[in-house]
């Protein structure tokens, strides 16, 4: 029920927001786009989540910037501006699960991608990894990587029941490629 609950709410944040991920080749490829730190990521929940599932209003904010891209010159940054009302607890930040994202680019084109967003704390450290495929819009048909690494010391403090959740914040690499 609670995968349910966060699939359908990432959903809705697919139809309005964005972000992207997927595996990397072993051989050459051209990358469409590459984005690195300081791009960064910032989701807020308010009220703050804790060990139960209730509603919060979850804001998910994704800048890239600085950005590159083999394809298109001009393209330097891009963004993902989420906002939607779901039930949530701390839990459902580790769960595995697919999203539906829309990145808007500085030049005014549109990558939907379509990714499995998979998480895991490795001493204080949250690494959230988004891995799929460009569905519509710019650079369709090729793949996605996106990492955000940031702490989990608040995340941990939920998941202990020590103290809710308000933010999480990390830096953001995202590669997409075909």
């Amino acid at each position: 029920m609670v995968r349910l609950a966060r699939a359908a709410a990432v959903t809705l944040l697919a139809l309005t927001g964005s972000l992207v991920a997927f595996a990397g080749p072993a051989h050459a490829s051209v990358v469409d786009a590459s984005c690195v730190p300081p791009s960064n990521n910032i989701t807020t929940f308010n009220p703050p989540i804790s060990l139960v599932l209730a509603p919060t209003t979850l804001t998910y904010k994704t800048t890239y910037k600085p950005c590159t891209s083999q394809t298109v010159p001009n393209l330097v940054s891009g963004l993902v501006n989420v906002t939607a009302t779901m039930n949530d607890q701390c839990q459902m930040n580790l769960q595995t699960y697919v999203v539906t994202y829309t990145i808007t680019w500085n030049t005014g084109a549109t990558t939907k991608v379509q990714a499995t967003h998979t998480a895991s704390i490795t001493g204080t450290t949250l690494t959230t990894t988004y891995t799929g495929t460009v569905i519509a819009g710019l650079f369709t048909g090729s793949s996605v990587v996106e990492q955000q690494v940031g702490s989990a010391v608040d995340l941990q403090n939920c998941l202990a029941g020590v103290d809710r959740l308000k933010m999480l914040t990390s830096r953001v690499s995202l590669k997409i490629y075909h």
